[in-house]
This record gives C-alpha cells, structure tokens and sequence, in this order.
C-alpha cells in the first residue's frame, strides 16, 4: 500500500494507472498550476485541506477551498485552475466502482441532476480530514493486519456522508418507482459507464433482468429505445467537451465512446444541426 505525494494532479485516463492489487490509490496533490480538462475511467473522491482554487466540473465553475469533497465518476470531466498565492493541497483518492459494496453502489448509481460535491464548514471539514488522514496512515504502514478494511470502511462513510447531503430530490423519485427501481439503477449505469462499450445485454445483467424484458422495461420508463438513450448520453458528452476545451474533435469522438469520426459527425449533426467543428465555432459567440 503506497500513498503519492505530487505537485501536480495526474491527468489519469485509464485503470492501468490503479495498483493490480487495491481497488483503491491515494494521493496528495499540491495544484500549484493549472490542469485542463480532462477525465478518467474510475471514480476519484477529492477533499481540499488548505489553500484555493476553481473546479469547473462538467463545464461549470466552483470555488475549491478548505472542507470542499467532491467525487468524480467516469462520467464527468473537469479542469483545475489555481489562482496567485499559496498551492491548493487536497487529498486524491481513486478506485473502480468493483470495489464497492452493492449497498454503497446502489446509493451511487441512481440518476442525479447534481454533481456529488459539498462544501463542508469548519467543525465537519476537520472530521472529513481525520478520515482521510487515517486512511493515509493505513497505507503508510504498509501490510498492518486488516488494513485493507479499515480503509474500506472508512472510504465507505466519506461516500455515505457525500451523498446524505447532496440534494435527493432524484434519490426519492427513484425509490418511489419501486417496480422500476432495478431498471432505474440501470439507467444510472449506462450514466456512469456510457462511454465504455456497453450492450443491451451487459446492462440488462446490471439490473437482473432478461435481455427482452429490460429493453421493453426500459423503453416505457424513458421512452427511448436503449440504443438511442445511449447515444444521446454520449452526445451530450460531446457537446460539452466541444464547448469548453480546444481537443481535437477526434479524440472528444473516441473519448465519447464512438467507434467511428464518420458516425460521430453524423449522428451529432442530426442531433445538434451541426457538424461538431461549427458546432464549437457557434459555442464561442
């Protein structure tokens, strides 16, 4: 068990970066400069400790400061920028969604219009910290009998106190569709992991469900057919990445989980009514 200490945040973009033998890795970064956008393929839970900063996390600003925990999904991109004066340290912990329980997935993976970040004020903020902290012992001392747990446990009450106070409007629709409650956390999934290649049948799998039957399920409770949901979710990633970086309209197409730049451009000019080069062109006015 190693702990990473760095200047600069590392622009992972793949789970060759996560340890063979931990579902979990945990750094300290000090952002003395700034990062562009960017984004990974496992979750990253971060937790500023001293210092400030801007996150733009899927396109919209917000402050960094002491006591502020985020967590960022497969789904999200987002870019760091530091302002003059003294680095912005926060502690950087990622892991895969394998390693979470089916309790704590549950909670995560339900569909959500707010992005998982709380700005903790300074009595709840030391005690966030004391968990990371002790996480970072843990690593530190090596191979301790039952160290994986505790880091286990104490990752499991950080994401537990993240999403308690996140807004849940989405949470309570959800489980008031108790019969659609399986296919919902499905959906929720496909929000996570779209930009992976991702059939009807592995995400049916997901909700326990026959194939047949959750495509049917599926299309009454979005009125989309999978295919079209799942390219729509993938459009939509497009989009934003077009509108606030400067990456090669090839690379946002593969990063968007398109096979193809021939399909990508068909599909978002019928989508959009522009090709993704005017469509970023027009964004800029």
């Amino acid at each position: 068990m190693t702990i990473h200490r760095t200047r600069e945040p590392d622009r992972l973009t793949n789970r060759d970066h996560m340890h063979r033998a931990l579902p979990f890795r945990l750094y300290v970064h000090e952002l003395s400069g700034d990062v562009d956008v960017h984004w990974h393929e496992f979750f990253e839970l971060g937790f500023v400790v001293s210092g400030a900063g801007q996150h733009v996390l899927n396109g919209r600003p917000a402050p960094l400061r002491p006591g502020t925990l985020f967590l960022l999904t497969p789904a999200d991109f987002h870019a760091l920028y530091k302002p003059a004066g003294p680095p912005c340290v926060h502690y950087n912990l990622i892991f895969s969604d394998e390693a979470l329980r089916d309790e704590l997935r549950a909670l995560l993976f339900v569909p959500r219009t707010d992005s998982l970040v709380v700005q903790f004020e300074e009595a709840d903020a030391a005690r966030i910290r004391a968990e990371f902290e002790r996480i970072e012992t843990e690593l530190r001392q090596g191979q301790r009998p039952g160290a994986s747990l505790i880091v286990q446990g104490t990752i499991e009450r950080i994401l537990v106190e993240l999403i308690r106070r996140v807004p849940s409007e989405s949470v309570r629709q959800a489980q008031e569709h108790g019969g659609d409650q399986a296919v919902r956390q499905a959906v929720a999934y496909m929000q996570i992991h779209f930009r992976e290649p991702l059939t009807l049948e592995a995400t049916a799998a997901q909700a326990h469900l026959s194939p047949n039957y959750f495509s049917r399920r599926f299309r009454e409770l979005t009125g989309m057919t999978y295919q079209r949901f799942l390219q729509d979710l993938r459009l939509q990633f497009a989009s934003a990445l077009l509108k606030v970086s400067r990456l090669p309209v090839t690379e946002i197409c593969f990063a968007s989980g398109f096979n193809t730049l021939p399909h990508f451009e068909r599909a978002f000019k019928a989508a959009f009514g522009h090709s993704p080069r005017s469509y970023r062109r027009t964004a800029e006015y």
